[in-house]
């Protein structure tokens, strides 16, 4: 590979892979125009419904060279002629998946601008998401992105999905939010609370261990100890406080745990369909229930 390497050890190359990262990789507080040079981040060929901007014109399928690059999103007749339409990168408020009933075709995807929407179908499905998940990170920082819009296409007077009539009626379904688009996020509050608790009753005693040591500095600023001498705690008196309210919480969990296991310890019979003969997990806890017991004695 020297010679290779040494075709492309020039600075520009190290740049443009420079720029290719950031820009891929940039939160949504970053400007994509903040590079000059336009860099080609995806082409290929893919079917797009005409857009309508003609009012007699056809709106039929053809199929097109598509580039997107870092400024704009275009489509060609082929491959190296010039584009036939430009989409600025700040134009586009929205992509999304299209439903396949609006024209029984798979794999579509809608990029929404002002005015109207550009219906494509990619090759298969992978293709699909490839170019929904560029097409939104690089329009993730826009202003004026959608919160909502249609899942279905604006046809014969109507939208498919909501059958609202006016062709600049707000989306119904709301947008996905600049995350991948074949993701839906569900959020499980109970089970996230849960995870929460495991991890606070697992590392108790470095939380009771970290709130003594914010003890030694809020009162006389002692010295750091070692195990957290490796960040900087700048107010160690509301940390303090703070850690006092989650362990004090943990702990108020802990002894509502044991309550209601030690109350459905005594209503559970042995050999019930809650615990039958030779449930081996609940045969371990009669015997930590006997040794508390014993204990507490």
């Amino acid at each position: 590979m020297a010679a290779f390497y040494d075709y492309f050890n020039e600075q520009k190359y190290g740049d443009a892979v420079k720029n290719f990262l950031d820009l891929i990789s940039s939160s949504g507080r970053w400007n994509q125009k903040s590079i000059e040079t336009p860099i080609m981040l995806k082409e290929g060929f893919m079917i797009k419904r005409a857009q309508g901007r003609n009012r007699f014109g056809m709106k039929n399928f053809k199929k097109r060279w598509f580039r997107l690059t870092n400024h704009e999103f275009t489509y060609h007749k082929t491959k190296g002629e010039g584009a036939l339409c430009r989409i600025p990168i700040e134009n586009i408020l929205a992509v999304e998946r299209l439903e396949e009933e609006s024209f029984k075709m798979k794999n579509m995807f809608q990029v929404i601008q002002p005015e109207r929407a550009l219906y494509i179908q990619a090759n298969n499905c992978v293709e699909a998401r490839d170019w929904i998940d560029i097409l939104t990170k690089v329009s993730q920082c826009n202003r004026k992105r959608l919160s909502t819009y249609h899942p279905s296409a604006y046809l014969n007077g109507h939208w498919l999905c909501c059958k609202m009539s006016a062709d600049t009626e707000p989306g119904c379904t709301p947008c996905t939010g600049g995350l991948p688009a074949n993701i839906q996020l569900d959020v499980d509050g109970d089970r996230e609370a849960e995870r929460i608790y495991c991890l606070f009753s697992t590392y108790m005693n470095k939380l009771v261990n970290m709130q003594e040591a914010c003890g030694s500095r809020s009162v006389y600023d002692g010295p750091e100890q070692e195990e957290y001498s490796c960040f900087l705690i700048d107010d160690p008196r509301e940390t303090y406080k703070t850690l006092r309210v989650i362990i004090s919480s943990v702990q108020t969990l802990e002894q509502q745990h044991t309550k209601y296991k030690r109350d459905m310890f005594r209503k559970t019979k042995i050999g019930s369909q809650d615990h039958p003969i030779g449930d081996k997990s609940f045969q371990c806890y009669i015997h930590q229930q006997s040794e508390s017991s014993t204990y507490s004695i």
